[in-house]
């Protein structure tokens, strides 16, 4: 005899969010930390999609990711909008949109907590000396402890 279905699991219209990081930094080094935390998650073999707001900031941080550091390799690749994933495990892409196979953002521009939480780790900078992006860091960080996820404060070190 077979047991009756009483309900159905139906899937979250988001991807529960593992960690989400709030990383304080100046406008004059956010894209300097943006390199570094590429790396960091290069080296623990993630799949990094960095997203910005212009192809020209998907250019310079193209560049910036071959030059920032002498004993640094980090393959990646400018993805434009229609074309397919690519084998590269860091990718840059001028729109908010999930790649598949991509289990890490890095937000080189404001992003809503709903496109975060599609990954399995976000990074959001905080820019001390923007009060107008500051103010959306703190409203997203609101945002997120609303959803009941549990960001994490990485202060500002130099």
């Amino acid at each position: 005899m077979r047991a009756k279905v009483l309900f159905t699991l139906r899937p979250l219209p988001f991807k529960c969010l593992m960690s989400i990081y709030f990383v304080e930094t100046t406008v004059a080094e956010q894209r300097e930390y943006l390199c570094r935390w590429t790396e960091r998650f290069y080296m623990e073999k993630r799949r990094v999609q960095i997203v910005v707001d212009s192809m020209t900031a998907a250019q310079f941080i193209d560049q910036l990711l071959w030059t920032f550091s002498q004993s640094s390799f980090i393959p990646h690749v400018i993805l434009t909008p229609g074309a397919a994933p690519p084998a590269e495990p860091v990718l840059i892409i001028p729109e908010a949109a999930q790649v598949p196979g991509f289990d890490t953002v890095i937000c080189d521009c404001p992003a809503d907590i709903e496109f975060m939480s599609r990954f399995d780790t976000a990074v959001h900078f905080i820019l001390r000396d923007d009060s107008e992006r500051r103010q959306h860091s703190r409203d997203l960080w609101q945002r997120t402890r609303d959803r009941g996820l549990s960001p994490v404060h990485v202060s500002y070190q130099r």
